[in-house]
């Protein structure tokens, strides 16, 4: 059995000391269905992350997985190039494209979404980025990017002689089990949710979220916000988000949950308007994809990967990621049913070109070219996961 090392910043909740779990981000999920697609071919995966709470060695539903520990910021890179000289087999690195990582020489690399993106940072910081992705394209043999804004960035920043070194394969999701409730079943009300389901964090967009919620909650009494997130306890913004949340005049109208990843798709058949308001750092969202597959009309910032996903009138809405133009948008949702159900109906056939049969198909194909295995899978995934037992992982963030 080959092995395959796939190094990240994370995967189990080492932010807060639940290293039995599987942290909700879009990342996670990613990797969590890509440790399932080197299963099914018969190669053994195995994890190597950050953790912020000390070193560990654990297993979760069948996949191994390594803790090294990282007790401060800048000493990322130095834990990577550890991760690097213990893991064992072909490695494949799955965050942290912008750090200058000690690459192993021929290895596959995963950008799951640029960070550096932010309008007002630094030219200097952005220059420096774009040293270290022309090093990582030296160094490593092809990398997977989620969505066209880093292939963009690379054609134009970088220089690399393959153009198919970068390889666009787009998130996925898995449009049986992320389906829209049948009109026959959604309650009749005048009262219109709207659905943030995102980790309550800077990047995305939790403060312009909070600013929009005051005013759509005071301007729309049949207005209902539910935030589904993740938080991180102890970090500022976790802090502001409470007590806002605690003291809001609005309160009875406010609800904050973490949903598991098999309770996440109620939420999205409950609500009525998704909100995905990035202001940088942005993938194909999954949380996003998720929305549309259940037929949601999404409102998201025109940040990243999010423009692959949204055709703004079509589709769902895209807006510069400010206070102003997200309420406005949103609210013309809210006055408009019939706009919504337009739509929400067109997001739903958008996600069918996503679905999660045709990613891993691909996957299939790349990992069988990087490895030398014959492409397809010994079990099918269900098969798998009833004989490693199943835990779940959270929901989705991005």
């Amino acid at each position: 059995m080959k092995d395959i090392g796939i190094l990240t910043h994370s995967f189990l909740d080492a932010y807060n000391g639940n290293i039995h779990k599987v942290y909700g981000g879009g990342l996670e999920r990613y990797l969590y269905d890509l440790a399932d697609c080197v299963a099914g071919m018969g190669c053994k995966p195995t994890i190597h992350q950050l953790s912020f709470c000390g070193a560990f060695h654990t297993e979760v539903d069948g996949i191994e997985v390594i803790g090294y520990d990282c007790p401060r910021p800048e000493d990322t890179v130095s834990v990577f190039n550890r991760m690097t000289s213990q893991a064992k087999g072909r490695l494949i690195y799955a965050s942290f494209i912008w750090q200058p990582i000690d690459y192993k020489e021929g290895s596959l690399g995963i950008c799951h979404g640029i960070n550096w993106d932010h309008h007002a940072a630094s030219i200097e910081h952005k220059q420096e980025t774009a040293r270290t992705v022309q090093r990582a394209l030296q160094r490593l043999s092809r990398i997977v990017t989620v969505d066209s804004h880093f292939l963009s960035f690379c054609r134009s920043a970088c220089s690399y002689a393959d153009p198919d070194q970068i390889v666009l394969l787009p998130n996925a999701v898995d449009t049986d089990y992320f389906s829209p409730m049948q009109f026959w079943h959604k309650p009749t009300s005048d009262a219109v949710h709207i659905l943030y389901p995102r980790r309550i964090s800077i990047e995305r967009g939790i403060v312009p979220m909070m600013l929009v919620a005051d005013r759509l909650l005071e301007a729309f009494p049949q207005v209902q916000m539910h935030f589904a997130g993740e938080v991180i306890d102890n970090s500022l913004i976790t802090k502001v988000f409470r007590l806002w949340l605690r003291d809001h005049p609005n309160r009875d109208r406010i609800a904050h949950l973490a949903y598991s990843f098999e309770e996440m798709a109620e939420a999205y058949r409950q609500a009525d308007i998704a909100v995905i308001p990035t202001i940088f750092s942005e993938g194909t969202s999954y949380s996003c994809l998720e929305a549309q597959s259940c037929g949601l009309p999404v409102v998201a910032g025109n940040v990243g990967g999010l423009n692959d996903l949204i055709i703004d009138g079509f589709n769902g809405r895209l807006v510069t990621p400010t206070e102003e133009q997200l309420f406005q948008a949103i609210a013309e949702l809210v006055e408009q049913r019939d706009t919504r159900h337009y739509l929400g109906a067109n997001a739903r056939a958008t996600a069918r070109a996503f679905d999660l049969h045709i990613w891993k198909r691909r996957w299939r194909s790349l990992l069988s070219e990087y490895v030398g295995t014959e492409s397809g899978q010994t079990d099918p995934p269900e098969v798998r996961r009833k004989q490693r037992g199943t835990v779940t992982p959270a929901a989705s963030d991005q």
